[in-house]
């Protein structure tokens, strides 16, 4: 193969480049369509792309020097730091993704190798300075906010709903109705009644998220919730959804980080995202595949599976 990466795809690109009398048609029909480029217009397409592409992992993956060795994971994180730069929109990134389902059927078809990039590509959310959606809060300032209620011995029920947040992502308004009958101790999960669009869910208690530094498992936590309450119909948190929300900006305040936050629709969903970034990092550390993770972050938090757009205003780094 020899040569720099540039090279490579170049190569590739080009030893597949004109129709040769081949029906464009024909060849679609026939599953060969993503082997042969077709125009000088889809050719420079490709050059660009794949010439970027080279760029970046000579950067950021200096060791990798044959396309075989190219991973899925390399192709995702230059499509997150695309994102990032906000020099390319979702319909940008979409037709990136496009070329390089035919870069990789190019590659494999000139080099007989078997490379496997497109099919695992998550196109990573364009992060907007103004979308409000895309603050995050930092799990020390979750942790700052968490030991001053306890240095203050705190009484407001407000605390407990953000250790509902910061262990089980959970919304304001679901820690609002939680109730004693909802936390089962033996099948280890908590009930989450009917909340957006009238779906209902259990989560596991001993779930996949780090972010509340405490030396109380979330068992733990639920324990001596539940042990707490009379009957099965008593909410833990009986307050206001806004009761909530207030208490958790007047702590932002007086830790001096409440211009950070400021913006966003609420405090809770700030944590809510930084939650789903924690449970998707640890799942993929264990192994786990992106989409398998996303689904089951996405899940966790109330949606369905395979919404992309949904949960990618949560987990901004997909890797």
């Amino acid at each position: 193969m020899g040569r720099n990466l540039k090279y490579q795809f170049l190569n590739a690109i080009n030893k597949n480049f004109g129709s040769g009398g081949k029906d464009k048609h024909a060849a679609k029909h026939a599953g060969k369509f993503l082997d042969t480029v077709y125009s000088y217009a889809e050719r420079k397409n490709l050059t660009m792309i794949s010439s970027q592409i080279a760029d970046f992992i000579k950067t950021n993956y200096p060791e990798t020097k044959m396309l075989y060795e190219i991973n899925s994971d390399m192709i995702q994180d230059f499509f997150n730091k695309k994102a990032e730069s906000k020099k390319c929109n979702n319909e940008t990134l979409q037709q990136y993704r496009s070329r390089i389902n035919k870069i990789e059927h190019i590659a494999s078809d000139v080099y007989h190798i078997n490379v496997n990039w497109y099919k695992d590509i998550i196109i990573p959310a364009v992060v907007s300075t103004t979308k409000k959606r895309s603050i995050s809060m930092s799990k020390e300032h979750y942790n700052k906010i968490m030991d001053r209620a306890y240095e203050m011995n705190s009484k407001s029920k407000a605390v407990i709903a953000l250790e509902f947040v910061g262990r089980f992502a959970d919304r304001v308004s679901e820690c609002c109705k939680i109730q004693k009958r909802d936390i089962n101790l033996e099948k280890n999960t908590l009930h989450i009644h009917e909340s957006k669009g009238k779906r209902s869910r259990d989560l596991s208690i001993d779930n996949k998220i780090k972010f509340r530094d405490s030396d109380i498992s979330n068992h733990e936590f639920l324990e001596n919730i539940y042990n707490r309450l009379d009957k099965d119909t008593d909410r833990v948190v009986d307050i206001k959804e806004d009761s909530v929300n207030a208490y958790l900006s007047r702590a932002e305040e007086a830790l001096g980080f409440r211009d950070l936050y400021r913006d966003a629709d609420t405090g809770i969903h700030c944590i809510r995202k930084a939650v789903a970034q924690e449970m998707y990092d640890n799942l993929r550390e264990e192994g786990i595949e992106k989409r398998e993770a996303l689904n089951e972050v996405s899940h966790f938090l109330g949606h369905g599976n395979n919404r992309d757009e949904c949960i990618k205003a949560y987990v901004l780094n997909i890797h």
